[in-house]
């Protein structure tokens, strides 16, 4: 439970492959916008004189497959849904990979669907465009709300049983490993110990405040006398993950209803974009707007 314990109260650091993911996406990204930038930057009413109007416009050779690409991204990331919710992909690889997956692609499709647009939108694809930019930024939020509540390293949700055990856990080795008396452990119990947060907004906000360092009044607990320096950074990574379990445990019903508010907001715009890309879709390939290319 040791291992639990520390892996709830910590941060873990992304994998070699999707630093590479991110790297290779956002510098494709940044190689294509500073090459067109000269286009981008003409007006639109005299874009079609530009040199580059046959490569970069929306449905040239190079803008139209940037619309694919980010179509597709934004497709193949809902294969975390299917992970998520069919318990005989299990066997494919850890929620949180695929979670990362979904983020990685959630970030490059809308990115490069920008470039596509040639950053000119009007029209019935305006609300398209502007539902995606609202799907992109809600889930930043929701991943911020998705870290708030306990999971294994696998992904997977914990129970408020398994969170309090964890806890319980950690002050047995506040006690056992470094010799905390009551009165201390009593002290790092009330500075654990967020104040109750009345109202979603209020909880959001506690533990944005929390997060930044910045919550008034925020207690934090002086080291045990005579222990070695690098006992004493032990003793002080423990107490953290203890700060970051209780405050788990007292805000439980509240961060699960943010969480759940979240996905009543977050998957309208997603409907609402997808529909209006099949639209946009059909009607480009039934005009042969883009199909064109010289």
């Amino acid at each position: 439970m040791q291992d639990k314990a520390s892996e709830l109260g910590g941060r873990r650091a992304p994998s070699a492959l999707l630093v590479l993911g991110y790297v290779v996406g956002l510098g494709a990204f940044g190689y294509f916008l500073v090459t067109g930038l000269s286009f981008y930057l003409t007006p639109v009413g005299e874009r079609a004189r530009h040199p580059d109007y046959w490569t970069f416009k929306p449905g040239g050779s190079l803008g139209l497959r940037f619309g694919i690409a980010g179509l597709v991204m934004m497709t193949v990331m809902h294969l975390y849904s299917a992970r998520k919710r069919f318990r005989a992909l299990r066997a494919l690889g850890p929620l949180r990979n695929w979670l990362n997956g979904h983020i990685l692609l959630g970030i490059l499709g809308p990115l490069f669907v920008v470039l596509h647009s040639s950053f000119k939108v009007s029209g019935l694809i305006s609300i398209s465009f502007w539902s995606m930019v609202a799907v992109a930024l809600s889930g930043i939020f929701g991943r911020y709300l998705y870290l708030q509540i306990p999971r294994t390293r696998a992904g997977e949700e914990l129970s408020l049983a398994e969170v309090e055990k964890a806890d319980r856990d950690l002050t047995r080795r506040l006690k056992d490993e470094f010799g905390a008396d009551p009165a201390y452990l009593e002290q790092v119990e009330r500075a654990s110990t967020p104040p109750p947060a009345r109202g979603l907004i209020a909880v959001l906000l506690a533990l944005l405040l929390e997060d930044l360092g910045l919550r008034a009044g925020h207690a934090k607990v002086a080291p045990l006398p005579g222990l070695p320096p690098d006992v004493a950074r032990e003793l002080q990574s423990v107490i953290a993950q203890k700060k970051t379990l209780r405050r788990r445990i007292v805000l439980w019903d509240a961060i699960h209803r943010l969480f759940h508010h979240w996905h009543i907001i977050h998957k309208p715009f997603a409907v609402v974009m997808y529909l209006f890309v099949v639209v946009h879709v059909v009607v480009a390939s039934l005009t042969g707007y883009g199909f064109g290319w010289p």
